[in-house]
């Protein structure tokens, strides 16, 4: 809706939930945020009025209510309503030109805010240019008390001040501003305007994903290049929210896949990716596949040991580093050097897929011939699949593909699937790897969730890392069942052996037992990070069931201390039935309220399983 008070100037563009007032004379300034659910504030403050302030080369401060208005335009249309003012401003001899736009798009409710500019320098050329834009800096939505904030870079902190969250370049998330109720706000997403080439010379949008805490946004200044020609620099979408993190969430997540092309995804011929929980990274020159007494490869023994961990869903099969560069041979003359050449690597391989056990053999770009492209290199790939029978390739620190790569691979078999080491990073890619690593570094490991588990849901996502030795795996473990991921197992790596001990092995079964028969919500479509808890130092991870069934509360205190009491509110009151299923200890739930009440011991983890029945 536009409307204007013609008495006061005040010009309001908004929606049933949100909207903007303009001060509207012969200069410009904001006169109101509207949020439905929030009550009016008082006038704002000076700053707070203000959409922008341009600091020029010199010392000079131009705030937006001190630019001339020039041409104002109201236009709507069926799906969009616009308001458009035009400021002007001189600096000596330099003609300096605004345009602040609000755009409703009626169908997204949402309100986006542009700005654009321009400038006309004297003789002696442009000036370094500064924004600023205070009314979002000092934008506050209760008097007396302080915002709640999700930034882009961290929604939520661990104790030290690093993120929980670890985010992926082409999923930005908006900037949360939050009521102190933690329920209404508003999201605030800035476009990426092109996956491809960048083209922000003038605009700024992306300054703002790097933002992890409250100073960057209050200190905020962006540097801008700005010429005759008028050209955007900023584009904010306003999004009004009511339930706090659930629902900026899960809106962001539905806007992150909209531009994902989901095909590979939907085909029949790769669903049993999505079913492999357990993978093993097996090292053919390690004792615990080969014997070098008899130069065989040990499937029945090897598989037998599997089922300590509750049995190998896959394998990737590892031959050629780290003995590459010992001599002239590539990755692919090393197929020869396998016990019986090709024709054993293929005898192999079906005795694992006698056994239920599909197979990757990987690839490395960087043992590329200076006789052969990459694409080239990458394509011989085609003729091991036909030579071998092999179920996928892993992409050895690859996050893509060459163009025209699957469909060669199609034509010899259309259920291979592709894994990268790294996530793969742009949509195109994104859509052709059905699977990569959930692989990291760090010692703290816990609580920690990885934002694009949580938005390509279909996409197989096993947690490891290499290097973790005892305590260290146990936070791997506890990272697996937090995310509700699977894991890789990787024992001898190149040589240093870094086994599981026993108990690790039983936690890792007794984990793929519980994700097995819980896997309808493991594999659900809408699986919600930290979920809001009732206790401090207490993260929760939820998992529902597409089919309305169930829903799992992954619960982990991240204090020294025992956290007991009322846990999370349970968010499905049809759902009533209630059970632990990792520690199996006892659980409450309060039916009238939804309150969940149990014990979650130091640095541990509980399952909790809401249903319509007790599992069996």
């Amino acid at each position: 809706m536009l409307r204007i008070d013609k008495q006061t100037g005040l010009l309001t563009i908004e929606n049933e939930k949100m909207g903007f007032t303009l001060e509207l004379g012969e200069h410009l300034a904001l006169h109101e945020v509207k949020h439905h659910a929030i009550p009016a504030r008082e006038a704002l403050s000076a700053a707070q009025r203000e959409l922008f302030v341009m600091e020029v080369e010199g010392g000079h401060s131009l705030p937006a209510s001190g630019w001339q208005v020039g041409q104002v335009d109201m236009v709507s249309d069926l799906t969009e309503e616009m308001i458009s003012v035009e400021l002007r401003t001189e600096l000596a001899q330099n003609q300096l030109c605004a345009k602040v736009i609000f755009l409703h798009h009626m169908e997204e409710r949402s309100i986006r805010f542009l700005l654009q500019f321009a400038a006309e320098w004297d003789e002696w050329g442009p000036r370094e240019v500064y924004m600023r834009m205070p009314f979002l800096a000092e934008l506050q939505l209760a008097d007396g008390e302080d915002n709640h904030y999700f930034f882009p870079s961290n929604p939520q902190s661990k104790r030290d001040g690093s993120s929980i969250m670890q985010m992926h370049v082409e999923f930005t998330m908006p900037l949360g501003i939050f009521h102190p109720n933690q329920q209404h706000g508003f999201s605030l997403a800035f476009p990426n305007l092109n996956e491809n080439w960048f083209i922000w010379v003038q605009n700024r949008n992306m300054d703002m994903k790097p933002w992890t805490k409250l100073e960057e946004l209050q200190q905020h200044r962006f540097l801008l290049r700005p010429d005759q020609v008028l050209a955007d620099v900023m584009e904010i979408k306003f999004t009004a929210i009511d339930q706090g993190w659930t629902e900026f969430f899960s809106t962001w997540r539905q806007e992150a896949r909209q531009p994902i092309n989901f095909e590979e995804y939907k085909r029949p011929e790769l669903q049993w990716y999505r079913d492999t929980f357990l993978q093993h990274f097996t090292y053919l020159y390690s004792k615990e596949i080969y014997n070098f007494e008899t130069n065989e490869m040990e499937v029945d023994r090897f598989l037998a040991e599997g089922e300590e961990f509750g049995g190998y869903d896959s394998v990737l099969l590892w031959h050629q580093y780290p003995r590459l560069g010992v001599d002239r041979r590539n990755q692919w003359q090393f197929f020869e050097d396998f016990p019986g050449g090709m024709a054993g690597l293929k005898e192999l391989v079906a005795q694992f897929h006698s056994r239920g056990v599909n197979v990757f053999l990987p690839f490395k770009p960087w043992d590329i011939g200076f006789d052969e492209s990459p694409k080239q290199s990458t394509f011989s790939i085609v003729e091991v699949v036909r030579e071998t029978d092999i179920d996928g390739v892993f992409l050895d620190t690859m996050d893509s593909v060459p163009d025209g790569f699957r469909e060669a691979i199609n034509e010899v078999k259309p259920s291979f699937v592709f894994c990268s080491e790294v996530r793969p990073k742009k949509r195109n890619q994104i859509k052709l790897i059905t699977g990569s690593w959930n692989q990291f570094k760090n010692r703290e490991s816990m609580p920690e969730v990885d934002a694009f588990r949580y938005v390509m849901t279909e996409h197989f996502s096993p947690i490891i890392s290499r290097w973790h030795v005892g305590v260290r795996k146990d936070l791997l473990i506890k990272r697996a069942v937090f995310n509700g991921t699977g894991i890789l197992i990787w024992q001898d790596v190149f040589g240093s052996w870094l086994p599981y001990n026993a108990a690790q092995k039983a936690q890792i079964k007794k984990w793929k037992q519980l994700w097995t028969v819980h896997k309808a919500n493991y594999q659900g479509s809408k699986p919600l990070p930290l979920y809001p808890t009732l206790q401090a130092g207490l993260h929760c991870n939820m998992f529902p069931s597409d089919d309305g069934a169930s829903v799992i509360y992954t619960l982990y205190n991240d204090t020294d201390e025992a956290i007991a009491g009322e846990l999370v509110v349970h968010s499905y009151p049809d759902l009533q039935e209630i059970s632990e299923l990792w520690q199996e200890q006892p659980v409450q739930l309060d039916k009238e309220t939804g309150r969940v009440s149990g014990e979650v011991k130091p640095k541990e983890l509980v399952v909790i399983r809401v249903g319509k029945s007790t599992p069996v």
